[in-house]
């Protein structure tokens, strides 16, 4: 599977890829908005990991744009987050799912095996 990771937390991000790869998995990075909405307008990604809290754009925002046109429109797009309050009543649709920060082994890994 195709994954894409867009968060600005290196340490973070490093350990996820770690976690994918180790599964088989291939794995793109970027680490702000404008680069992971790059990457997703080029290649088609199966998964994307998008943290809503970016230094350059609201992830909400990057996930309307990834939807509205290009190879990886049709991608499951997980939020993923801190803050709580973000979860509870964002009104989100765009999102196929979340996950909150510090992420587990078997939180990711339920995204990676779910169609």
């Amino acid at each position: 599977m195709n994954l894409l990771f867009v968060d600005d937390n290196r340490a973070c991000i490093e350990t996820l890829v770690d976690i994918a790869t180790g599964l088989g998995h291939t794995a793109a990075v970027a680490h702000d908005g404008a680069a992971g909405l790059a990457l997703a307008s080029r290649e088609r990604f199966d998964r994307i990991f998008l943290d809503i809290s970016l230094p350059d754009a609201d992830g909400r925002e990057i996930c309307s744009a990834i939807r509205a046109a290009g190879p990886s429109s049709d991608a499951r797009i997980i939020a993923m987050t801190g803050h709580t309050d973000v979860i509870e009543g964002s009104g989100v649709t765009d999102f196929d799912g979340f996950l909150l920060k510090p992420i587990s082994l078997p939180a990711l890994e339920l995204f990676l095996l779910s169609d």
